[in-house]
């Protein structure tokens, strides 16, 4: 018996650290991966630009012989064969190293051909893989240019026999002043350069590459590569290397200390176990040393958590694929949740140990009531409850007390009249009572209880509904830390409730007056009304992210899903801010933003403040928002603190407070 209640202690701890390990791992293994995507796009951007330039330096070298005069005299007014053995052999297949040259006439006839081992029939130009490609791309930039001057160049990488060339076919051209082409067309100057293992060596060398080499398909698995430009209809050549993978190499390199890790979670499992009996044998005459234990293993896995939750905070922050967000989602959400159970364990460990001292110190009495309503608002709002609030007016002023505690106690108690009505509503009244006592109620239509279950509602890890079917979750602990709290204050803790009619917790407390009023908290009054907010977008998913963002204030948020239905909003109500996406069907946010300004004109009405929540982030799309009339030209992803500063700017400026 002893054994089985020790492992029902055992087995929520051990499974809440090998679950956080396991997201540890998890949140190890996907920032791993995206690091080594990150760094290979960034090794195949670099390649790509490199190879790019490569090329722009050979093509610069064809152009100093191409793009000048007495080419155009030698080679197009007349052909001079002295002229282009002395000029262009020597030249092209000597020092710059091209492996065949051509030059073509202006009907694409091989008129002069050499390569480097020595002369060559012009003849062998039809056997040139990829010229005809690269010459009917010269010929229709040749035949759209409107200045006979300037170079006009195009080449291609092809693969013949085994052998990777490059292929570059130049226009001859004039240089400033002096010489004229005689005919419409230009002659052309091909070149043929082969890609040897020197090429991919010094590419390799340069980049600090590794087994780069030119594959005539797509990279193979795990290798990264770049598509180079080949002739339209010929077959595809990729350079491929093998990627760096840091992230790999860090996630390998920690496995020793992941080992470690687990070797110690092992080792502190079996102390709990010699601890967990220890504690069994003295549960009745040791009650402090149990707490100790709690408290001293909430802090063992609150170590690790922590770092799970800030690793996926991280990682959230990160570029991620649709299932990479949700896995790092599904990690911090777990971790929240953990978070919150380790902390009322520890805060009940710390009570009862006499870690928790209460201050005296001025407050707001009735701020902090309407403090305590305005987070739990939007939770009763979703379940379609009503919140009440009756605060004796004799509450508007200054008590002395723990402001902390009493809004821990208030929000337990709060939340648990939320969590368990389904219909109905929820209401929070203050009155004082007979000399320096208050009394705080909060009253709920939910699942109510049966009266002789009023004393174990307080009691620790107690749930009214403890069958695996039940509704509601949690362990049980939030009323048995608000009871200890109203204890340490000097006040009472008292429940009256009938199951399906609701509850009423009462809460008694001794508060004298302080005798210096605070200044009550900026915007924490009730507003006058909500601020009216009209948000046009048609993505649905961006349409929640705002509502999801606005669900901590007080607002009135109105969504359409184009910018039509924006503007026939805008006609029949009044808004205090307009929130338009750019791109939208029927009628996009631009048109919208200049029909809005143009009927406020007309209508002589006072300019709404419009802000643009857009995917379109360059400076020419922030130019054509302004200018369309919006006020701020905000990209997305939203950030959320800009978003609440334009809140809180409208709400201050139109007289309204738009904090819950």
């Amino acid at each position: 018996m002893r054994r089985r209640s020790e492992f029902r202690l055992l087995a929520p701890l051990a499974a809440l650290a090998l679950g956080a390990m396991a997201a540890f791992v998890a949140s190890l293994l996907i920032w791993a991966h995206a690091v080594d995507q990150g760094v290979r796009r960034r090794e195949e951007a670099l390649v790509e630009r490199g190879v790019a330039g490569s090329i722009a330096r050979i093509e610069r070298t064809i152009i100093a012989k191409t793009n000048w005069n007495e080419a155009v005299v030698n080679l197009d007014n007349r052909f001079d064969q002295a002229w282009a053995d002395a000029r262009l052999d020597g030249y092209f297949t000597l020092k710059a190293g091209f492996d065949q040259l051509f030059v073509l006439d202006r009907d694409n006839r091989p008129i002069y051909a050499r390569r480097r081992a020595g002369d060559a029939d012009p003849a062998g130009f039809s056997g040139v893989l990829g010229a005809d490609s690269v010459i009917a791309e010269v010929r229709r930039a040749e035949a759209r240019a409107t200045s006979t001057r300037g170079p006009l160049q195009a080449s291609q990488i092809v693969r013949q026999d085994g052998r990777t060339h490059l292929v570059t076919a130049t226009l001859v051209r004039p240089a400033n002043g002096g010489a004229r082409l005689h005919h419409r067309y230009a002659p052309i100057v091909l070149t043929t350069m082969h890609l040897d293992e020197g090429t991919l060596a010094r590419l390799q060398r340069r980049f600090q590459l590794k087994d780069l080499k030119v594959e005539a398909e797509a990279a193979t698995a795990g290798r990264a590569g770049i598509r180079l430009p080949t002739t339209v209809g010929g077959p595809s050549l990729v350079l491929s290397w093998t990627p760096e993978r840091p992230g790999a190499e860090i996630a390998r390199a920690s496995i020793a200390p992941i080992a470690l890790v687990l070797l110690v979670f092992g080792g502190l499992g079996a102390l709990m176990v010699a601890r967990i009996r220890a504690a069994a044998l003295q549960l009745y005459t040791s009650h402090k040393a149990q707490n100790d234990f709690l408290a001293n293993m909430s802090h063992e896995i609150r170590t690790p958590l922590n770092g799970v939750n800030a690793v996926a905070a991280a990682l959230a922050r990160t570029p991620l694929a649709p299932s990479q967000a949700e896995m790092v989602e599904i990690i911090h959400s777990s971790g929240v949740a953990l978070e919150r159970v380790l902390s009322d364990v520890l805060d009940l460990s710390r009570i009862e140990a006499g870690g928790v001292k209460v201050v005296n110190e001025p407050f707001h009495l009735g701020e902090a009531v309407r403090s305590v309503a305005g987070l739990t608002a939007s939770r009763a709002e979703d379940k379609g409850l009503d919140l009440i609030l009756d605060i004796d007016p004799a509450a508007e002023a200054a008590v002395s007390g723990d402001v902390v505690r009493v809004k821990q106690v208030l929000v337990n108690l709060v939340s648990n009249a939320v969590k368990f009505t389904s219909e109905g509503y929820v209401a929070i009244g203050v009155r004082q009572e007979e000399g320096d006592w208050w009394r705080i109620d909060v009253q709920d239509t939910g699942i109510g209880f049966e009266p002789g279950d009023t004393e174990r509602l307080f009691r620790r890890f107690q749930q009214l509904d403890t069958s695996s079917t039940r509704r509601h979750g949690g362990v049980g602990l939030g009323l048995s830390i608000a009871q200890q709290l109203v204890v340490l204050m000097g006040g009472k803790l008292e429940a009256v409730g009938s199951p399906g009619e609701g509850s009423t917790f009462t809460v008694r407390l001794p508060m004298s007056a302080a005798e210096a009023t605070p200044e009550p908290a900026a915007g924490a009054g009730p507003p006058e009304r909500p601020l009216r907010i009209l948000l046009a977008d048609d993505h649905p998913t961006n349409r929640k992210v705002v509502q999801v963002l606005f669900s901590q204030f007080e607002v009135d948020l109105v969504s359409v899903e184009n910018g039509k239905q924006a503007l026939e909003a805008f006609s029949t109500q009044r808004f205090d801010l307009i929130l338009m996406d750019m791109q939208m069907p029927v009628l996009d946010g631009v048109a919208a933003v200049k029909a809005i300004r143009e009927r406020e004109q007309l209508r002589g009405m006072t300019r709404t403040p419009i802000v643009m929540l857009t995917a379109n982030a360059l400076p020419e799309h922030e130019a054509l928002s302004l200018a369309a009339g919006a006020d701020l030209h905000m990209p997305k992803p939203i950030e959320a603190p800009k978003l609440f500063n334009v809140l809180q700017t409208v709400a201050e400026r139109q007289g309204l407070a738009s904090a819950a």
